[in-house]
């Protein structure tokens, strides 16, 4: 035989099929998809002297006939088994039997993975089990061998652990240490920040062990180093300032985290632009930076630089250096606050050079000196006012009423703030920004005035433009809500006993029109709205836009009467269609309607009744006005004790799981149960579904609520199988809501494997509600769910929008009839002809029928007659507890594999 010398670079199945006959040796070479089907694309002629069948009928695409000689079980088990292999190794091999004409037969197959037009293939060699039995027992060797392999990882895995968290406590006890060392230390140096940045940097170097830390200040793009201690050299120098303008990355990284944590310097996105320019030339393998920050802004970085073999950054190194970037940030706050006292004092040396007026008056209003900034503003010149009387100045009367009016602020204490309006010498009004005090002698006389002030013109004016600004809605010109509770805050303030009335008005789908006609022509309708709304109500009223489509209506002096009557107007106003953009479109609303006194004597208790009965209103059905009762409160506040007992509830068990028989209406075997919740309150009893579902589907909670369910039920199902029960399949009803949780599939999946529970041992009830408004997301889940073998049932079929297309679209096996369909048979003639239409129609579509309700033999009889498969209720048994189950079941006949 001759060798090749490539062979090496070769795969092993390419050197094989060189062989000369590979079939002498017992080999079958075949090819097939990468797929459960196992559907043969190609296999050796020889297969038909080892598996008696020919190669022909066992290579085909459709119905996968060499599959079909395969246990179902296995050959799903054996394809999850190949794509493990495939994921640690270029190659695989599994051990399987074929059930042949010539009997089972036991095959070894080894192969690898390609690729061909796009399409995942297998191909490689086929050997029957007795040449296989050596491969057989060298897999279990290996395999032993795998087994030891993970056990010494695992232990060294656990070492390494016990050796970090040693660590860990020797790096905290340094860290702790040195926070207090520097905490204590008293700077006594002219330059404290160059003092704290040397024992900082120094102290670093030794705590963390690297080469080098520096401080440095960042000054617009410069980053100027404070201080760098280098450790080998034992001194701190002072490089030149580094141009930090080239590395927009760095300077991103740094003022976007806390720290920058780059373990391999020249490789790390944040870094690697440092390399040519520093990192290199330093030798810096590993940086952490800390951002060094005052008031939330960057002024610079603490830079810990390690030298030599590969650096990995601990959780507590980075929040350490962090830690040291704040206490040299402290150090820089101090020193800006005694600059600043330094800046105060040379401020009152300079009052003359001010730019604010500076006046002194003697107790009887005579002007004794002013500044140079005084005559800037009144334009009067020092002699002019020197020695006079300031209310013989018409320009200045102004303060002049300030301090000699007994019904001034001056007049009954020592000092008073604010704005004047006066005339400047050319009559020219103006604004000023007083500051005065009283001046008193040695014996406690008044003997001057002092005051400060500046002309605060063109701020007024700028205040007052932007108040107007603040408190109006840029989009409809309405007083926007800040002005609208301030004001009605200023009206219980002022009276609180004159009847208002507090209207809130949400307009209806009004984000299905910024969808479909786009936000532009939403904000035009709001214009016109708002322009109606206004037209509509009286002067008094006061209108304000509260949110992107919510108004709110302020009627003052309307008692309940009044209110109800003008609330019954704007919901009319609203009725009418608007020509917005060229097309005409309907609107309608949703009102909530508080009175005061008697729906509260305050701002924040009115507001939060009408908001209670805005939402109401929206929660019956929308375009209608709901006036606020004691009845929402109680609502609202079972609402919140639900949400706040509901979380407990399920930490401290007092959650239950009742079970209702469903029964084979043909041979009465019992076939399953359904999942019903209960919660038992410590205080109130029972609660049932109905009072709590909702309100832990609009806070979530009906996620981990319905895991917990899901798990429950499958290890009830697991213990009835176990007492000898049969095969019992449970059905466990899923919220919409659940369907937000992207790992829905997995946690049900998952389930079902740890519970070691058959997947066509549980059923899930969907609502029409969901298919309804089914997304590609929540199809795709649907889709994933019956991939893993469950069973999926329509609940509550015919209540809703009841379509043939959600059989066609969705992979539903089971129809429920809702109760109220069954409750009046056999008395209604309707509810008997859509029963059996529908159960003749789901037959039809190859689906299972279940009804639910049923009460009485009659009702009982009509199914069987229809040929109704399963049927449910208290004609055979009411929901029943876990703890009673097993005893009320056993009167049911009960089929094996039911």
């Amino acid at each position: 035989m001759k060798s090749h010398p490539d062979a090496a670079s070769r795969t092993v199945a390419e050197i094989v099929t060189q062989l000369p006959v590979p079939s002498r040796l017992g080999l079958m070479r075949f090819e097939r998809l990468n797929e459960a089907s196992w559907a043969m694309l190609y296999l050796d002629p020889t297969c038909e002297r080892n598996l008696g069948l020919p190669a022909s009928e066992l290579c085909a695409l459709i119905d996968s006939p060499y599959a079909s000689l395969m246990e179902p079980e296995s050959r799903y088990r054996l394809h999850d088994d190949v794509q493990l292999q495939l994921a640690r190794q270029p190659h695989y091999s599994i051990e399987y039997t074929l059930h042949t004409p010539n009997g089972p037969l036991r095959l070894l197959e080894m192969g690898e993975p390609f690729q061909q037009h796009g399409r995942q293939l297998l191909h490689g060699y086929l050997l029957t089990a007795g040449d296989a039995a050596d491969h057989k027992d060298n897999l279990k060797h290996l395999e032993l061998e795998e087994q030891n392999h993970k056990l010494r990882s695992s232990l060294e895995h656990y070492q390494r652990s016990q050796d970090d968290h040693v660590q860990h406590l020797i790096r905290s006890r340094a860290q702790q240490s040195l926070i207090v060392r520097l905490a204590r230390h008293r700077y006594s140096s002219s330059h404290p920040a160059e003092e704290a940045a040397q024992l900082i940097t120094q102290a670093a170097c030794e705590t963390y062990d690297v080469a080098r830390a520096g401080i440095w200040l960042l000054e617009g793009n410069q980053l100027a180093a404070v201080s760098l201690f280098r450790r080998d050299e034992d001194h701190h120098e002072h490089p030149r300032a580094m141009d930090m303008s080239q590395y927009p990355l760095y300077l991103e990284a740094l003022h976007s985290g806390r720290a920058i944590d780059a373990h391999v310097a020249q490789q790390d996105p944040r870094t690697r632009e440092l390399t040519q320019s520093y990192l290199k030339p330093q030798g810096v393998t590993a940086m952490l930076d800390a951002s060094i920050r005052i008031g939330g802004e960057v002024v610079g970085v603490l830079c810990l630089e390690h030298i030599g073999a590969p650096r990995v950054w601990q959780s507590d190194e980075i929040a350490f250096a962090g830690e040291l970037a704040d206490q040299f940030a402290q150090v820089l706050v101090n020193q800006q606050r005694r600059h600043a006292t330094s800046a105060l004092h040379l401020f009152q040396r300079a009052v003359e050079q001010s730019a604010s007026a500076f006046l002194l008056v003697d107790r009887d209003g005579l002007v004794e000196y002013v500044n140079p900034s005084f005559t800037a503003i009144t334009q009067y010149s020092a002699d002019e006012v020197h020695g006079r009387r300031l209310s013989d100045l018409p320009a200045l009367e102004n303060l002049s009423d300030l301090l000699f009016d007994t019904s001034a602020g001056l007049a009954a204490c020592n000092s008073w703030q604010g704005e004047f309006r006066s005339r400047r010498k050319n009559l020219e009004p103006y604004w000023g920004q007083l500051s005065i005090s009283k001046v008193f002698g040695e014996e406690g006389e008044l003997t001057h005035y002092i005051g400060i002030y500046e002309d605060v013109t063109q701020s007024k004016l700028a205040q007052q433009r932007i108040e107007k600004l603040a408190y109006t809605d840029n989009l409809t010109g309405l007083v926007n809500r800040p002005y609208f509770i301030r004001t009605l805050e200023e009206r219980f303030h002022s009276d609180r006993d004159t009847p208002l009335c507090l209207l809130l008005v949400d307009i209806d789908n009004f984000k299905r029109i910024n969808d479909s006609l786009g936000h532009q022509t939403g904000d035009k309708l709001l214009v016109s709205l708002a322009r109606r709304l206004r037209n509509s109500l009286s002067p008094n009223g006061i209108l304000a836009r509260f949110a992107s489509n919510e108004f709110a209506v302020l009627l003052d002096g309307a008692d309940l009467e009044s209110g109800q009557r003008i609330a019954a107007q704007v919901l009319q106003t609203l009725d009418k269609p608007l020509f917005v953009d060229n097309q005409l479109i309907s609107v309608t609303g949703s009102l909530g309607l508080a009175c005061a006194p008697q729906h509260g004597r305050d701002p924040q208790t009115l507001m939060k009744h009408a908001g209670l009965a805005l939402h109401k209103a929206k929660a019956n059905g929308k375009h209608q006005l709901q006036l606020f009762t004691e009845a929402l409160n109680a609502e609202a506040s079972y609402k919140l004790f639900v949400e706040n007992n509901l979380r407990r509830a399920l930490a401290q068990n007092e959650l239950e799981v009742f079970y209702q028989p469903k029964l084979c209406l043909k041979s009465g075997n019992l076939l399953g149960m359904e999942a019903l919740l209960r919660w038992h309150h410590p205080e109130r009893g029972m609660i049932s579904p109905d009072q709590f579902i909702s309100v832990a589907e609009e806070t979530g909670m009906i996620i981990p609520i319905g895991k917990w369910v899901i798990r429950e039920a499958c290890r009830m199902s697991k213990r009835l199988t176990a007492a000898g029960l049969g095969d019992l399949q449970v059905a466990i009803n899923l919220s919409p809501k659940q369907f937000s949780d992207h790992d829905l599939v997995g946690s049900i999946a998952a389930i079902l494997h740890e519970e070691q529970l058959p997947p066509e041992r549980l059923e899930l009830e969907l609502t029409e509600g969901l298919l309804l408004e089914a997304t590609d997301d929540t199809r795709h889940q649907l889709n994933r769910l019956k991939s893993l073998g469950l069973t999926l049932a329509m609940d509550d079929f015919g209540t809703g929008y009841s379509s043939l297309s959600y059989l066609k679209k969705f992979p539903i096996d089971v129809i429920k009839i809702d109760r109220s369909f069954i409750k009046d048979i056999p008395d209604s003639q309707d509810d008997k002809e859509i029963t059996s239409a529908v159960i003749a129609m789901a037959h039809k579509l190859k689906l299972k029928v279940v009804a639910e309700g049923i009460e009485t033999a009659a009702q009982l009889g009509f199914l069987r007659r229809q040929h109704c498969d399963v049927g449910q209720g208290y004609l055979f048994d009411k929901p029943i507890s876990g703890k009673h189950l097993f005893e009320n079941l056993g009167r049911y006949p009960c089929r094996k594999g039911a």
